[in-house]
């Protein structure tokens, strides 16, 4: 084990370490390390990106568990299941290749979509800027310098020669000027392109039938309410009186008491009683005995146990739920109108509206409630706090960066333990490898710890949706980066060499803007790295490393319930947030150094080109947007851009006006160049008072639906008619999801369904019906004990489970304008089928007064017309 130097250890080690990190001979070093660390950084990335890869084309053929979990989601989805990919090794090739947006827009999701756009539009600008930087700006960093000392061995040919620290004739500054504007305008023309775009992909999305069905697209949440209008009555008479059309409903929120806890503890009996039952079937059960477990001391029948208490907990949660004028109500309602225009039109009339606050109703599963019903007081000042919690773990999360930065330099290793100093220096390429890979890698793998924090945050600071916590997320993701690793990072590292070469405090200031500056010039081979090993991130994703493993390690090192199986491969969500401020952070930096160092502009174009493609697969097969916000995520993303330009263009002013400033013993050049640094001025707040403008005049084109679209629901309304469709209340959803939810139903292997009738002898009646097993002639004759009288405690592996039913509720919103899929159309469901002739309006109605009570939660449903209610079999067919 290596020990530090010896003498005064703990003196010496912490000004080595500290001094380490920000002395000026260390930074000066990381300015002139050698252009071929660069070439082994890019070596590393490609090989491990071309394993990546082939594990994803080996792999993928038969793993869909893993490369089309969305595909296999969405088995009885026509419309939005993607095309069926060969077991070809690049059968995916050409179905990506020919995939256009329309079709994207129709089956995935606007704001997948959207993002992949964003990463099309990151791809253009660092192409044309890479072709600008490395054709132009590069060989004028080069050629315009002191080129006495240049070599053509690599080895010795540092970044410090391609950069505008180089050059030392003055009068080339205006071409960089020029190229600012150049870049500027550039931006400018693609954003616009993007937004014009984006009007139409919004205006189309609210005139698509699957928006205009939607119940959420009629209704607006309305939060603050005081206590003298909570209730339905008195908040309709007030939004009418403020200049509302008439709404068809309206409903105060209702809060929930203990039935959450009652609903947690039904689902945690229900997989309990899975894993009970997974295992006592797996083997021969007539040598088993019935599984037992200890309760209260006495041994017990754990089937008729965990029966028992999921039976004792749907009858409470069921009591409770036909109760629900009991619950006191909150500070949220919602308003329903006739059609989505209506509501559209009221937002217009209400944005204003004091005291209470109306926006456009999320989706009620995206609502977080106890969020949304919080008072005004400790939102703001919880706000206030989560500001102020997030500008402190900058400074918190610096450490880690630092210490990072301090073990990423072999120097520095070898003056704390000098036994190393041998190998670093025989082995040269280690050593350069391991300078320009290290902290870098690392610093990849801590940042993905960082939303987690900002998500803890953002949930605390009051955000009353999901999706706007996801937003908040992004938005401090984009400031944390900006912050940590440049403002704080460099400020600090400027403090300490103040302090260790004990300069006075007027010095420290007076030299501080110059000294920022080139601090920010010597990290350019840093984050040049950094951009190369980012892009990393896409293969990655590609390959699914993570989820590979977790599934292998899940499936085959227990024995999973079909519903725990069911979790682990079933489609996981999109992480929106952490992705965009990623490849944000990338375009921040390469645009950083787009004029001074340009060589990281190629790097980040690749980045955003296997990004989109990878991602592009990704939103097709793998990944779900569990709520559309049709592109909210896209606009942050695009305002953070312009915030990046901004950045940009102040940065390259301080950067020429220090760069000239060098130059005191030529006062005729410093004088005949300072016009480059005044012309440049005006860019930034071009730019800045562009971004503003652009936020209005997209607010005012996207905010809201045009009137053309009333006629396309009227169209659509009238199409549905007679379609069958179950007219559903606000109470019914946005009372509160909890009062609608399904209980969940315990699940068998369909390999292990035949021997039911060994665990449960004879029969019994379910709500009227009969249970048949073929192979079982015997058994009209025998009943089944208590414990499946339910419905609660129906079996089948294959069944449409509860999340998926409510899935498609969510799709169709059980609105009067479309019949919901699961009460519409027959579905064969393993190897059970219900015949009835029950309605899908009772259907509807059972799920949101006495969920447990729906015979087909798991279980094919057949003729099902209207009409009045009749008994029902259920037979097993094998």
């Amino acid at each position: 084990m290596l020990s530090p130097r010896q003498g005064d250890v703990s003196d010496s080690v912490l000004e080595n370490i500290i001094s380490g990190i920000f002395s000026d001979d260390n930074q000066t070093r990381q300015q002139f390390l050698s252009i071929i660390g660069l070439l082994y950084q890019a070596g590393i990335n490609i090989a491990v990106g071309v394993v990546s890869f082939l594990v994803f084309v080996f792999l993928r053929p038969r793993n869909s568990r893993i490369y089309a979990r969305r595909y296999k989601a969405l088995a009885n989805d026509e419309q939005r299941r993607p095309p069926k990919i060969g077991r070809g090794l690049l059968a995916w090739v050409p179905i990506l290749w020919r995939t256009d947006e329309q079709y994207l827009l129709d089956s995935v999701d606007v704001d997948s979509v959207l993002f992949l756009r964003f990463l099309k539009l990151n791809a253009w600008l660092m192409g044309i800027f890479g072709v600008v930087g490395m054709c132009l700006i590069l060989p004028l960093n080069f050629s315009n310098g002191n080129n006495e000392n240049v070599t053509a061995n690599l080895k010795e040919f540092t970044l410090l020669w391609i950069t505008l620290y180089h050059i030392t004739k003055l009068s080339i500054f205006w071409l960089h000027l020029a190229c600012a504007y150049l870049f500027t305008g550039v931006f400018a023309y693609f954003l616009w392109r993007e937004c014009r775009r984006y009007i139409v992909i919004r205006q189309k999305h609210f005139a698509s039938p699957a928006y205009l069905r939607k119940l959420q697209s009629r209704t607006i949440m309305v939060t603050r309410i005081p206590d003298s209008l909570q209730d339905n009555n008195a908040l309709g008479r007030f939004i009418v009186n403020r200049g509302s059309a008439a709404p068809a409903q309206v409903s105060i929120a209702r809060k929930i008491g203990e039935l959450q806890e009652m609903i947690d503890s039904h689902e945690r009996a229900v997989r309990k009683l899975e894993q009970v039952l997974h295992r006592f079937l797996a083997g021969n059960i007539q040598t088993k005995p019935r599984p037992l477990l200890k309760h209260e001391g006495v041994m017990v029948d754990a089937i008729e146990h965990y029966t028992t208490q999921i039976q004792g907990l749907e009858h409470t949660i069921n009591m409770t739920r036909r109760e629900t004028e009991l619950f006191k109500p909150t500070s949220v309602g919602f308003i329903s109108y006739d059609s989505p225009m209506m509501a559209h039109d009221a937002m217009r009339a209400l944005k204003k509206l004091r005291p209470v606050v109306a926006t456009l109703s999320p989706h009620p599963k995206d609502i977080i409630w106890s969020n949304a019903q919080m008072p005004h007081g400790k939102r703001l000042r919880r706000l206030w706090v989560a500001r102020l919690m997030s500008i402190a773990f900058c400074f918190v999360a610096f450490w880690p960066v630092a210490a990072l930065t301090f073990i990423g330099d072999s120097t520095n290793i070898r003056v704390l333990w000098p036994h190393t100093s041998s190998f670093f220096t025989n082995n040269s390429t280690l050593t350069t490898i391991w300078q320009n890979t290290f902290s870098p890698l690392v610093l990849t793998l801590y940042y993905i710890t960082i939303p987690y924090v900002f998500r803890a945050i953002s949930r605390y600071q009051g955000i009353a949706t999901h999706t706007g916590v996801e937003r908040s997320v992004l938005r401090k993701m984009y400031v944390f980066y900006f912050l940590s690793n440049i403002i704080v990072f460099t400020l600090i590292g400027l403090i300490v060499r103040a302090v260790f070469h004990k300069k006075a405090a007027s010095e420290v200031v007076s030299s501080l803007p110059a000294d920022f500056i080139q601090s920010i010039n010597m990290k350019a081979q840093f984050w040049t790295a950094y951009v190369s090993l980012r892009g990393l991130n896409a293969s990655f994703e590609f390959a699914q490393l993570i989820s590979l493993f977790m599934i292998f390690f899940k499936r085959y090192t227990r024995h999973l319930t079909p519903r725990e199986l069911r979790d682990v491969t079933k489609p996981p969500e999109f992480d929106y947030s952490p992705v965009y401020s990623l490849y944000l952070w990338i375009f921040t930096i390469s645009m950083l150094y787009s004029v001074y160092a340009p060589i990281a502009l190629p790097f980040a174009f690749i980045a955003f080109v296997l990004a989109y493609w990878v991602y592009k697969y990704a939103v097709m097969y793998v990944y779900k947007t569990s709520h559309d916000t049709a592109g909210s995520m896209w606009r942050h993303a695009i305002n953070c851009m312009i915030a990046s330009m901004v950045i940009f263009q102040v940065y390259l002013i301080c950067c020429l006006k220090v760069r000239i400033d060098d130059f005191t013993d030529r006062p005729d050049e410093m004088r005949s160049s300072a016009p480059v640094v005044y012309t440049l001025i005006p860019l930034p707040l071009i730019t800045a008072a562009a971004g503003i403008y652009l936020h209005f005049w997209l607010s005012r084109r996207v905010n809201y639906m045009n009137s053309g679209d009333a006629e396309s629901f009227v169209v659509h309304k009238a199409a549905n008619v007679n379609s069958g469709g179950v007219e559903e209340t606000l109470g019914d959803r946005f009372l509160h999801p909890i009062f609608s939810q399904p209980l969940p139903t315990p699940m068998v292997d369909k390999r292990v369904r035949h021997l039911l009738p060994r665990v449960y002898r004879g029969r019994v009646s379910m709500h009227g019906g009969t249970v048949r097993h073929k192979g079982q002639p015997d058994m009209e004759n025998k009943q089944f004990a208590p414990s499946i009288a339910n419905a609660s405690t129906v079996f089948g592996s294959e069944a449409m489970d509860l999340d998926s039913v409510m899935d498609e509720r969510d799709r169709y919103d059980f609105d009067g304008a479309a019949t919901p899929d699961p009460f519409q159309q027959q579905r064969k469901v393993g190897a059970v089928t219900m015949v009835g002739d029950r309605g899908p309006s009772q259907l509807a109605r059972s799920y949101s007064v006495d969920s447990n009570m729906t015979n087909g939660d798991q279980m094919e449903m057949e003729a099902m017309g209207s009409g009045s209610k009749q008994s029902h079999s259920v037979r097993a067919t094998g």
